[in-house]
């Protein structure tokens, strides 16, 4: 089995990428979690640029925390995952991937993996890529995905977390397409 940590760095799987507002991004969401994401994230920005860290709660997202990660900026520009859903850790191959820097786990290709995270932080923007992963899991039930990506910060100003959230398509569904 091959997995995102040592698959070729030339080789790419993503289909598309949207990076903005959330009325940009908003046409291209379209599994259930992102959507409930995305959604909640906008409710609890209250006008402002994005939500506060501090207002987040987990429970409302209840039923998607199994695909739901969050991410910290750290020094170096490197993001460490602070909590990662089960069904997220699974299908990244790593276990228990809280601690870890997204580099550490993407170590094949880590300036690919790390960009959507520095545009995040750098432009204060939301960020959703679309891919497939059917030519590294043979092996999984989950081929194809989207990975949507919404800052938050106490601050106001300074991006100081990053929630991230999997939408997958079951191996059937993909194959029926």
């Amino acid at each position: 089995m091959l997995d995102l940590r040592s698959a070729a760095p030339e080789v790419s799987a993503v289909i598309a990428q949207h990076a903005g507002g959330p009325e940009r991004l908003r046409p291209h969401v379209a599994g259930q979690w992102g959507r409930a994401a995305l959604a909640y994230w906008e409710h609890l920005c209250g006008g402002r640029r994005f939500p506060r860290h501090s207002d987040f709660n987990p429970m409302v997202l209840r039923a998607a925390l199994p695909f739901v990660c969050l991410v910290e900026p750290v020094p170096g520009g490197r993001f460490r995952y602070r909590v990662v859903g089960s069904t997220l850790s699974e299908f990244l191959g790593g276990g228990n991937l809280a601690g870890r820097t997204v580099d550490e786990v993407f170590t094949a290709n880590p300036e690919f993996a790390v960009a959507p995270y520095r545009q995040v932080c750098a432009e204060a923007c939301l960020h959703m890529h679309t891919a497939s992963a059917e030519w590294i899991y043979e092996d999984r039930a989950y081929l194809h995905y989207s990975f949507l990506l919404l800052p938050m910060g106490d601050s106001g100003s300074r991006v100081e977390r990053i929630l991230g959230v999997a939408d997958f398509v079951p191996a059937e569904m993909a194959r029926a397409r």
